[in-house]
C-alpha cells in the first residue's frame, strides 16, 4: 500500500494548538466542507466524536488515524494534521499527539480502511515520520515527508 499516491496536498490540516479532540473535530469538519469534501459538518464531526468516545485512536509514538464510515464521502479519502504544539488525545503512552492520519469513506471501504490502518501503525512504529513532521512549515513540506517515510515500508 502507498498512502503517499492517495494524500493530496488540499487535504492537509495544519494548526498550532488544539485543547482537546472535540475542538480538533470541529475545526477539521469544517475544514472538509470548505474544500468541497463534505456537506454536513456537524454530522462527520459527531462521527468523528462518537469514533473517540469508544476508545482513543491515538496510536502512540505521537501519532492518531481516525476512522470513519459516512455516506458523506463519495470516495475513499485520506487526510493528515500536522498538531505543531501537539494535544492530548488520550494516548495510551500519555504523550500528546502531532501527526494525525485521518481515513474516511462510504461503507464500501471497510478493507482499504483496514489496510490503511495497519500501514499507518507500522509506519509510525518503524519509521521516525512523528519527529520529521514537526520541522514541516507548509502542506507541501509534508507531502515530501510523508512519501520519503511511506517508502521505507
Amino acid at each position: 500500500m502507498n498512502l503517499s499516491k492517495i494524500l493530496k496536498k488540499e487535504n492537509i490540516f495544519i494548526a498550532d494548538q488544539y485543547p482537546d479532540t472535540d475542538g480538533f473535530y470541529n475545526d477539521f469538519s469544517k475544514f472538509l466542507k470548505e474544500n468541497a469534501i463534505i456537506k454536513n459538518v456537524d454530522k462527520v464531526k459527531l462521527l468523528f466524536i462518537k469514533r473517540e468516545s469508544v476508545q482513543s485512536t491515538a496510536i502512540g509514538r505521537g501519532a492518531a488515524a481516525p476512522h470513519i464510515f459516512s455516506e458523506e464521502f463519495s470516495e475513499f479519502t485520506f487526510s493528515m494534521a500536522l498538531i505543531k504544539e501537539g494535544m492530548d488525545f488520550k494516548s495510551s503512552d500519555n504523550k500528546p499527539v502531532f501527526l494525525i492520519f485521518l481515513i474516511m469513506s462510504d461503507e464500501r471501504e471497510v478493507g482499504l480502511h483496514l489496510k490503511s490502518l495497519a500501514h499507518i501503525a507500522r509506519l509510525v512504529s518503524s519509521t521516525d515520520i512523528v519527529e520529521a513532521m514537526k520541522s514541516a512549515k507548509s502542506s507541501q513540506d509534508i507531502i515530501n515527508i510523508f512519501k520519503q517515510k511511506d517508502q521505507l515500508i
